[in-house]
């Protein structure tokens, strides 16, 4: 795992895309972690702007994030198992025949009787 010190200085090092500060000191979510890389969102302490981080052993990067997810949702979906054709056809047909607001107030009973793949 990369040492605190390390993932320190490279913020020092890596700058907002919105405001140019330093990230130093910005909140990080750890979204993947291995030996030699970090992938972290990080918060601008500064404008709060949001990017997504990559720290190594040799450098750091960042990149603006353009989506509504917070770091917890990044870290919950990132792992999320993909959708399927099957299920992606089976919305399209739903869409079809009901509003998508109904949809999301129907509690989905198909998915319980399906064995986990």
């Amino acid at each position: 795992m990369i040492e605190k010190k390390l993932i320190n200085e490279n913020l020092q090092k890596t700058y907002c895309y919105r405001c140019g500060s330093s990230l130093e000191g910005a909140k990080l979510i750890t979204i993947s972690e291995a030996p030699i890389a970090l992938v972290a969102h990080a918060i601008c302490p500064i404008c709060k702007a949001e990017s997504m981080v990559t720290i190594t052993t040799t450098g750091s990067g960042a990149v603006p994030v353009q989506s509504d997810l917070t770091g917890q949702e990044f870290k919950k979906f990132i792992g999320a198992k993909a959708v399927s054709y099957d299920e992606l056809l089976d919305l399209h047909i739903a869409l079809k025949t009901d509003h998508i607001w109904n949809l999301l107030d129907k509690k989905d009973t198909t998915s319980e009787n399906k064995p986990n793949s």
